[in-house]
């Protein structure tokens, strides 16, 4: 009756464990990858529907072409850093691409951005471009 006992004891506990680490994760802030990052903002195609990517109307800099479509690229964490009183600069890209006129830039119209990455992209790959701009000083 002991090994009985002993081994169901062992079975539950050995379960209980896999279940706590296959469970779901902590409800704190998604941590983003600028890599990654990176690598989505610079794709012709980005979400769920393939809508064209971000690098379709923002020109990396001066010498990748105008900015007549949307601020360039080189310079956004510094330049969100002071777009809007009482923000940061993680804040304020993140408005910014889940609620792209939340604030529309000087010289740009409203409904300018795709409006939709907030329901076609998942929370982690916004952060993961979030971490990326916030690398562009």
């Amino acid at each position: 009756m002991r090994k009985i006992f002993s081994t169901l004891l062992v079975f539950i506990v050995t379960g209980s464990l896999m279940l706590v680490a296959c469970g779901k994760k902590s409800d704190g802030p998604v941590v983003g990858n600028a890599e990654n990052g990176k690598k989505l903002y610079e794709s012709k195609t980005l979400g769920s529907n393939s809508a064209e990517g971000c690098v379709s109307c923002h020109n990396y800099d001066e010498s990748k072409g105008k900015n007549d479509k949307a601020p360039y690229t080189a310079g956004t964490a510094t330049r969100a850093a002071t777009r809007v009183a009482g923000m940061t600069a993680e804040e304020y890209i993140h408005e910014s691409i889940i609620n792209p006129n939340a604030y529309v830039v000087e010289n740009y119209k409203e409904g300018d951005m795709y409006q939709k990455w907030k329901a076609e992209l998942s929370e982690q790959q916004i952060a993961d471009l979030v971490a990326y701009l916030l690398t562009e000083k």
